[in-house]
């Protein structure tokens, strides 16, 4: 949001001619004169007119008139649909159906409020609605109907109100939302499932479409999708007129130029056209859309007896998509399990670790497959985003995140809305998280040896505030930042204020981009700018952005495209070699940034450098030479880049390895000649893995070898972080997980010293020791003598043939009957 701190002065120098964002005022009021106190009727119009509007006998809804045209033609379509009676008269009245109140507020600057700023009239706005609508929330019980009409000031009123958490958890109530020459408008669409929901008209009335780039003379801020989406959320209503410079002004906002825009809407007249007899026919278009979506049923309040995992009351859709897929883990009887969904991509349940701070309620957790409780919230918002939008973070990380919508925990309740993050603690270390559902309770995987539940959000005694993630961008996005102390600004120029400061690497989502005020700064100069929707709709200079100057396949913002479709490095002295190797000779060294053609890239030597491990280089056909990806600004295998083969781009590692100076093989063997080394974790690309010798390294033995074609070469399972046999990846041969056929299905003891019994029972005679974690061939599970250790009792017992004797399931990873193991079909004996 841009503040104009020479507002007070350049509504000095406009003198009687103009009083603020409105029409002038003969006498204006700061407040509206007083109204009958609320009541819990049917239907309620909630109207905020302009800046230095007032209100009399003859004009109840303000002085300039748009509000009571809009006003009008909502009483008269809910009239047309047996709702209230219809107006005859130029201003609506309330009857016993429907009520119509003025918003107070201070709709400043104007006389003779004159130091009061505009902005501070808009907060105070947006507190009292917010405040009123949960009037109705509390009071009304689901009974009343809200439609919240906003002209000129009193529409960014409305936008911002709409925007604060207060009100979104009360937004059941709220049935239609109109808002008149908006000086927050943002033209982009996007977000709407029916874009005409925003409409803009030429001089003749007539819809037209609106530059991308173009909106708000004093800002622009999106509308929550949770009143612009789905069949049921489309709420939100819009109109502009093109040649209004108050809710249309070209380009970005600019104070050099307000008073003259401003002053242009006003002497022109289109900024009070709203009221004309000529635009009565856009009114009565609007107000009928959004009555006819209104009119479903009254939304009934939440119950705050339900405990099923489900939603209560309103959101949005991305924190609706995150209970569903939270509530289906929770469905599924998931575990908690300490470390559970945490080191591994994409985010998923994986197998947890003893908690050193509670190891007798933790010594189940290894055999449990689930999420601790931030790896529960990072794996739901990744089912509902389609990316790692949190990231692998901790609790507190993300509480500490650049979230730009926050609710206080002095808000209690009343801030939050379903799908938002609650955080339990303190302001200075959050220990716990979860998700919130609605009506007071949340879904959260709370410790070790219980699984994922619903509870009441009160039932942690430390309730320290929420994260609402599909108001902000805190977390791991499609595109990421580099640098520290990062600013983002409410306009595409260093000029405008600052919106926040990123203080690390941070993950981004990215709608648009446009070219504006060009930056020198690292040493590079750009003029692209990319807008942020999760950041408050700032923006950020393309240089902080990883990526080329323009960045691929993000859209103009203005229909536009690149100006060049160069990359770009980053770092200082960076070295470009004669080949893909860094003991090749330096043909050239980059001073620092620097725009660069690639002609493609290639998988050669690893290297580690800056805390990145990355085996992909880039060739410059200006130098003649490579260089490692890891100083190219981008991910780790450039987009849209052909590898140097001649193929095209296949897309780059989908594993990571652990570990240091892990060495690769020419076979699946640790005999076999070593084709290179990897000096510490790295990024690597499988495309099979099979069954070659098993070694015992690092407290593990396993016999599954990895192919790395990048390299050419094979590296042990033991060194690639996931299970011992790889999700998702294919065995070389084109047989499963569990080798050929024929052949028993593998698993992985986790614990130390497991003794291999001859039959189903501790008591029978000891075969073998398995002395560490290892991988083991399963031939098939037998219910025998039940078995109680490390806290758990369990009767499944499995046999394997290689040490041809039973070991008890509580010792395998995975569920206690173990999935995808046959039942014996013989009564258990050793063979």
């Amino acid at each position: 949001m841009i503040r104009i701190r020479r507002l007070a002065r350049w509504l000095a120098l406009a003198g009687t001619a103009t009083v603020g964002l409105a029409a002038p005022s003969a006498a204006h009021a700061a407040w509206p004169d007083p109204q009958p106190a609320m009541s819990c009727k049917p239907w309620v119009i909630l109207s905020a007119y302009g800046t230095a509007e007032s209100t009399d006998s003859v004009h109840p809804w303000g002085t300039t008139g748009p509000n009571n045209t809009y006003i009008r033609a909502i009483t008269n379509a809910l009239a047309d649909h047996g709702i209230g009676v219809h107006t005859s008269g130029y201003a609506p009245v309330p009857n016993q159906t429907v009520d119509i109140r003025n918003l107070p507020y201070p709709a400043g600057p104007g006389w003779p409020n004159l130091f009061t700023s505009y902005f501070d009239s808009v907060d105070a706005g947006r507190a009292e609605l917010v405040k009123e609508v949960r009037w109705y929330a509390d009071n009304c019980a689901g009974g009343t109907k809200l439609v919240l009409v906003g002209y000129s000031q009193g529409a960014h009123v409305v936008k911002r109100a709409l925007a604060d958490p207060g009100l979104q958890s009360a937004g059941y109530v709220i049935s239609g939302v109109v808002n008149i020459a908006d000086p927050s408008r943002y033209n982009n669409t996007s977000g709407f499932t029916d874009p005409s929901d925003m409409t803009t008209l030429d001089k003749s009335w007539n819809r037209t479409t609106p530059a991308a780039a173009d909106g708000g003379l004093m800002g622009r801020i999106a509308v929550p999708p949770m009143f612009s989406q789905g069949l049921i959320d489309r709420r939100y209503f819009d109109v502009c007129r093109i040649d209004d410079m108050v809710c249309n002004r070209p380009g970005a906002p600019n104070g050099d130029d307000l008073l003259s825009l401003f002053g242009q809407s006003l002497g022109d007249g289109s900024h009070t056209s709203y009221r004309e007899s000529d635009a009565q026919s856009t009114a009565s278009d609007v107000a009928g859309r959004m009555v006819s979506q209104a009119l479903g049923p009254i939304t009934a309040p939440p119950d705050p007896n339900d405990y099923s995992c489900t939603q209560h009351g309103d959101t949005d859709s991305l924190g609706a998509a995150a209970i569903r897929a939270a509530c289906a883990v929770q469905t599924a009887g998931t575990w908690y399990t300490w470390g559970g969904g945490h080191s591994v991509y994409p985010p998923q349940a994986t197998y947890g670790t003893v908690d050193p701070s509670d190891p007798q309620r933790s010594a189940n957790d290894p055999i449990h497959k689930g999420f601790d409780c931030s790896g529960f919230m990072r794996y739901v918002y990744y089912i509902a985003a389609g990316y790692d939008i949190i990231g692998d973070r901790t609790a507190d990380a993300n509480f500490k995140a650049p979230w730009s919508v926050r609710i206080d925990k002095s808000q209690g309740i009343l801030g939050l809305m379903p799908g938002d993050i609650v955080f339990f603690g303190s302001p200075s270390y959050a220990h716990h998280t979860a998700l919130y559902l609605g009506a007071g309770k949340i879904v959260e995987a709370r410790q070790s040896n219980e699984l994922i539940r619903v509870s009441d959000l009160f039932s942690h005694s430390d309730y320290a505030g929420a994260i609402r993630v599909s108001g902000a961008g805190g977390g791991g996005g499609p595109n990421s930042t580099w640098g520290t102390g990062v600013r983002t600004h409410t306009s595409a120029s260093v000029g405008a204020p600052v919106y926040t400061t990123l203080p690390g690497p941070t993950g981004i989502r990215i709608d648009c981009q446009v070219h504006a005020e060009s930056v020198t700064a690292e040493g590079y100069t750009n003029d692209v700018w990319s807008h942020l929707p999760d950041l408050g709709g700032s923006w950020i200079s393309n240089i902080y952005v990883r990526g080329p100057a323009w960045l691929p396949g993000i859209p103009a913002c203005d229909g536009t495209g690149p100006s060049t479709g160069s990359q770009s490095t980053w770092g200082t002295n960076v070295r470009v070699h004669s080949i893909a190797s860094v003991g090749s000779p330096v043909v050239a060294t980059l001073s620092g940034p620097t725009s660069v053609d690639v002609k493609c890239q290639e998988h050669a030597e690893s290297v580690t450098a800056e805390g990145i491990t990355n085996d992909a280089w880039s060739y410059l056909p200006a130098y003649s030479g490579y260089v490692s990806n890891i100083y190219m600004k981008g991910p780790a295998w450039l987009d849209g880049v052909p590898t140097c083969d001649g193929g095209t781009a296949s897309g780059g590692a989908n594993h990571t390895t652990w570990g240091t100076n892990v060495n690769l093989h020419t076979g699946p063997s640790a005999g076999s000649a070593v084709a290179g080394v990897l000096p510490g974790p790295s990024s690597v690309r499988i495309d099979c893995q099979t069954h070659g010798q098993s070694i015992t390294a690092d407290g593990y033995t396993n016999d599954a070898w990895s192919h790395l074609p990048d390299s050419n070469a094979w590296i042990s399972n033991i060194y690639v972080n996931g299970a011992a046999w790889l999700a998702d990846v294919p065995a070389c041969d084109g047989s499963t997980g569990g080798g050929t056929q024929n052949s028993p299905d593998q698993r992985q003891v986790w614990a130390t010293n497991v003794n291999v019994r001859q039959e189903t029972s501790a008591d029978s005679p000891l075969v073998t020791t398995i002395p560490a974690p290892t991988t083991v061939s399963i031939k098939c599970q037998w219910h025998g003598t039940p078995v109680t250790d490390q806290g758990y009792t369990n009767d499944g017992w499995s046999y394997l043939p290689d040490y041809h004797g039973w070991i008890s399931n509580i010792y395998i990873k995975g569920a206690a009957w173990l999935d995808g193991i046959p039942e014996c079909t013989a009564p258990p004996h050793s063979s």
